[in-house]
């Protein structure tokens, strides 16, 4: 079933008008009155709507609360630089698929891309139209942030539970296995998974580890793209599996 969010907060029974999604409700899925959706609001609650009227903007009423729990256990904030290319838009979309809570840009050491004041407000609002497509397809029923931060050095990680580097030198070490660590965090817990550019991490990077855990992903290299998915796949495994009997 199709689902969109809305930043306001919706109540059971009341009739409200389509808001920015009004193109895609009306030209895309040509709505008709009757047919059903979802609509997240912005207490994170999703609601089983119905068309009511359809003419420069789409009605409908909120029929009921949905219960449903598509968030992860633990709350996993994604740290990764820029990469080139469409590497990036990739990467934030798959995440938000498999349940980051949010993305925090960093300038690495190692980092190409570079980018001023105006050109990084113009990547938020794609990175932004990204994630909402991506959240709307898996049926989140929150948005991820995202923003641009500071270097590795002076980024304040206190608020995390847990604070993760998935460093490409762990890559023959099966004792820095990612499991070990997830078997201390527990659910309600808050994760930083950071990761580094297609270079890697410099020698100064790699030495902030040593306040934090430092794992490798599997027994191969994986590109910088690709590390977040593998480790938002490692934490769904771990916390979303049925216990075994």
């Amino acid at each position: 079933m199709q689902r969109y969010f809305t930043d306001e907060e919706l109540t059971a029974g009341a009739v409200y008008m389509s808001g920015t999604d009004t193109h895609h409700m009306k030209n895309v899925m040509r709505f008709k009155p009757g047919q059903e959706f979802h609509m997240v609001d912005i207490n994170r609650t999703a609601f089983l709507c119905e068309v009511t009227e359809t003419d420069d903007h789409v009605y409908y009423r909120v029929v009921s609360a949905v219960e449903e729990s598509p968030e992860l256990p633990v709350r996993t904030s994604i740290f990764c630089p820029l990469l080139k290319g469409e590497k990036f838009e990739w990467m934030i979309q798959k995440s938000t698929e498999l349940g980051a809570f949010d993305f925090h840009i960093f300038e690495a050491d190692r980092g190409i891309v570079k980018l001023d004041g105006k050109k990084r407000a113009k990547r938020l609002e794609r990175y932004g139209k990204v994630i909402r497509e991506a959240g709307e397809q898996s049926r989140r029923n929150m948005l991820p942030h995202i923003n641009f931060g500071k270097a590795l050095k002076n980024t304040d990680f206190g608020a995390f539970d847990a604070v993760i580097f998935a460093y490409e030198g762990n890559v023959g070490n099966p004792a820095a296995g990612l499991e070990r660590v997830l078997g201390t965090i527990r659910p309600g817990d808050s994760i930083a998974l950071v990761f580094g550019p297609e270079g890697g991490f410099s020698d100064n990077e790699a030495g902030l580890m040593e306040r934090f855990h430092s794992v490798r992903l599997g027994a191969r290299i994986l590109r910088a793209e690709t590390a977040p998915l593998y480790a938002l796949s490692a934490i769904s495994h771990h916390f979303e599996q049925p216990a075994s009997h």
